[in-house]
């Protein structure tokens, strides 16, 4: 019947440097700070729940400096934000469904790296923003949030493995960051699929995107598409590939089978006798 927190900060006084697990059950209603620890995991068998308590204006779980730290198996309710992993720590989400309303599901900041496996992030203004950090998600579900499931700026790197970015305002968008995208959905988002503003980057190794209402994938001022693998065809705007005239730049458009305005220039390189 004890407070998480009560347990994480006698942790903390006690031993912070882990491992330590707290098993947890029921319905907690609390904000969560764990803040210079390392190999904590907060576990629940049988579905516990964890739900905001500051009307909105604090994080249900803030994970600064600290390393290994897993959460897995919660739904989190609520919050400013759902979860927040910040200041260089290393955080693993597994299992959770995390919803709103809020502003951000998973907020990634300050050189962390967060590892997402089979999350539910629904129902915020934005599934996931990542700013300075990086994020490796896998199987994850990202649905029904009002702005884009993703948002990469700022030397940002996103990965994803059979992932979903579906019924979303937007399905990714990034500026000044990296993508990368293997298998799974980007569909039925209000705008586009993808939107890569201000010098954003991505590889696409496989994903599906359609049924968006504006285009499958957006380019414009210095970004770069590679399209390895990709079926993006059916999107609601008329193009599925959208090179705006801001100097995009794709390879390997002809493969994802969609209709395009891009322009792949032919290479002017040619063999040159040495003098």
């Amino acid at each position: 019947k004890e407070k998480i927190h009560k347990a994480v900060k006698l942790l903390a006084d006690t031993n912070p440097q882990g491992p330590n697990t707290v098993t947890v059950v029921g319905s907690c209603r609390e904000n969560i700070l764990i803040k210079s620890m390392d190999r904590l995991t907060l576990i629940t068998k049988k579905g516990a729940s964890i739900t905001d308590r500051s009307g909105g204006t604090l994080p249900v779980v803030d994970i600064e400096d600290s390393q290994r730290v897993t959460l897995q198996g919660f739904t989190i309710n609520g919050g400013d934000r759902g979860v927040v992993c910040n200041t260089a720590s290393l955080c693993y989400l597994t299992g959770n469904t995390i919803q709103g309303p809020g502003h951000f599901g998973v907020h990634v900041l300050g050189g962390s790296r967060a590892f997402l496996e089979s999350n539910v992030i629904q129902i915020w203004g934005r599934g996931s923003f990542i700013t300075g950090a990086q994020v490796f998600s896998s199987n994850d579900v990202f649905q029904g949030n009002g702005g884009s499931a993703i948002v990469a700026f700022s030397g940002a790197y996103f990965e994803s493995l059979n992932s979903s970015f579906n019924n979303n305002g937007v399905g990714i968008d990034a500026a000044g960051g990296g993508l990368n995208l293997n298998g799974g959905t980007i569909s039925g988002n209000i705008g586009d699929g993808v939107r890569l503003l201000g010098s954003a980057s991505v590889v696409f190794g496989g994903p599906t995107i359609t049924g968006n209402g504006g285009v499958g994938v957006h380019l414009e001022d210095g970004s770069f598409a590679g399209f390895l693998a990709a079926n993006i065809t059916g999107n609601l705007s008329g193009l599925d590939v959208d090179c705006e005239p801001q100097f995009p730049i794709t390879r390997f458009v002809d493969r994802t089978g969609g209709i395009t305005n891009c322009v792949e220039p032919a290479s002017a390189s040619q063999l040159k006798a040495v003098e």
